[in-house]
């Protein structure tokens, strides 16, 4: 076993080779590191060196050089509130103030962020002087990427991620940028689905059978220009020139009467075969 104390130029070393060269070793290593507080490097694999190199002594206590060593002469460290200057009590209750006003401005984010937060906030912290952690910034991971192939999920994504950025009482110039950012990807995704609504309306109306009596075209002819039809014998049957004659002229009277002189310059409007 190699045992090394180091403090300032003058090196000690311990060389295992004579009888009960461990238990000196451990008992010159204990007395010095009273008089000696600098750092204590161990090289070894015996229970007993990995017992000191962990920071227990072989009677079980802790041995915690940091917690052991005497604070700095300027007083700084861990102390209670009582023992602080109304400065410095200030200066805590301030700490203590922005931790609260961080946490709850990362859970604002985080409550309407809603299924597109990547987890949990993440926050920077200071060591106040009662020695204890307090947050003095934080920030919350959003996925503000596309909703591949869907645009209307984009568009409720990207106002989520506005609503997120927005929901702090007091929105930093980041949280102003992110929902800058979403209000962009909220205008391009609206103008996809108004599209993409286009395209289904058009793909609709170029598939409908048109109504054939919708396309009908009736005309109706003049006094001037109808010729009426002669009708045929039926089988059987002879021939009644004065019946029919008689027939078509009182249907050409019927014609005279009902079409007015006006109607002759509209066109054709209705087709009527006898």
């Amino acid at each position: 076993m190699e045992v090394g104390i180091t403090q300032g130029p003058p090196s000690i070393k311990f060389v295992q080779g004579k009888p009960c060269k461990e238990c000196e070793a451990q008992k010159d290593l204990l007395e010095d590191k009273l008089t000696a507080p600098d750092r204590v490097s161990l090289s070894g694999n015996s229970p007993l060196e990995k017992a000191i190199a962990s920071g227990f002594s072989e009677n079980g206590l802790e041995n915690n050089a940091e917690d052991n060593a005497p604070g700095p002469a300027n007083g700084a460290g861990p102390r209670s509130e009582a023992e602080l200057s109304p400065e410095e009590k200030q200066a805590l209750d301030d700490l203590k103030a922005r931790d609260r006003d961080v946490r709850a401005h990362e859970q604002a984010h985080l409550a309407a962020a809603g299924p597109y937060a990547k987890g949990p906030p993440s926050f920077e912290f200071q060591t106040g002087s009662d020695g204890r952690s307090y947050a003095v910034g934080g920030e919350v991971q959003i996925d503000t990427s596309k909703v591949s192939g869907n645009p209307q999920a984009t568009l409720i994504k990207a106002q989520t991620i506005k609503r997120a950025a927005n929901a702090p009482s007091d929105p930093s110039a980041q949280d102003r940028q992110v929902a800058a950012q979403a209000a962009q990807l909220e205008a391009q995704a609206r103008q996809e689905v108004k599209q993409e609504r286009l395209e289904k309306q058009e793909e609709t109306s170029g598939t409908e059978k048109p109504d054939p009596a919708s396309s009908l075209e009736f005309s109706i002819p003049t006094a001037g220009n109808y010729q009426p039809v002669a009708e045929k014998p039926q089988a059987g049957q002879g021939r009644k020139a004065p019946e029919n004659s008689n027939s078509n002229l009182r249907t050409q009277n019927l014609l005279k009467n009902f079409v007015s002189p006006a109607s002759a310059d509209k066109g054709n409007l209705l087709n009527i075969v006898s």
